[in-house]
């Protein structure tokens, strides 16, 4: 067991005083005892992964980092501590997509940008589609909407943060190449977009 999952708890009742956390529509299967999956979420700055990880309390989430982010051995210490598993973004490596199907076999969540930038409509990549196919785990669409950063003004505003799920998409039987990722790679970018639609007034908790 890492920090992180230590401090989860804890985590979790700060993030409630930082902002008005709302998640809506969470399949069971993010849920205690659920399966792997590849949770696929738009990418609006380093606090969106944060809320991400909020919304799927008492799972932890593991997410895949830019390699870049692991060059001191404190950053390392600590991105290894909160889930994160390092990524070359421009030449993924196999050991690292092997990685990432190996936790996802294990019953783990991993999240993947797939737009693999913060600009607004951005053309998702197919990595996540490919390492879902490969492990043969669901792929979750989400919606992250909120601030893009966290700060200590927030401590008193408290903006609204809303996480929106969208229906699991099943890749259990599909075969593993690379049409099948492209054509998942669109139904997931088509599905995140629907969910901007999605009416607030059905919030669960978290």
């Amino acid at each position: 067991m890492n920090m992180l999952a230590v401090a989860s708890p804890a985590i979790k009742l700060l993030f409630e005083r930082v902002g008005r956390p709302e998640v809506h529509n969470r399949p069971a299967l993010l849920g205690s005892g659920g399966s792997g999956a590849v949770i696929v979420c738009n990418h609006a700055g380093w606090a969106d992964s944060l809320w991400m990880s909020y919304a799927v309390y008492p799972r932890q989430l593991r997410h895949m980092s830019k390699r870049e982010l692991f060059s001191s051995p404190l950053a390392r210490w600590v991105l290894e501590q909160g889930g994160s598993i390092p990524v070359d973004r421009a030449d993924p490596s196999p050991s690292s997509i092997k990685s990432a199907v190996e936790l996802l076999r294990k019953g783990e969540l991993l999240l993947i940008f797939p737009a693999g930038t913060r600009q607004e409509n951005a053309r998702f990549k197919r990595g996540a589609a490919t390492i879902a196919l490969h492990a043969e785990v669901p792929i979750v669409p989400a919606l992250y909407e909120g601030p893009k950063d966290m700060q200590m003004t927030h401590l008193l505003g408290r903006p609204r943060i809303s996480v929106t799920f969208g229906a699991a998409i099943p890749t259990a039987g599909l075969p593993v190449d690379r049409s099948t990722a492209c054509v998942l790679t669109e139904r997931l970018q088509i599905s995140i977009e629907k969910l901007r639609a999605f009416p607030s007034s059905v919030a669960v908790a978290a």
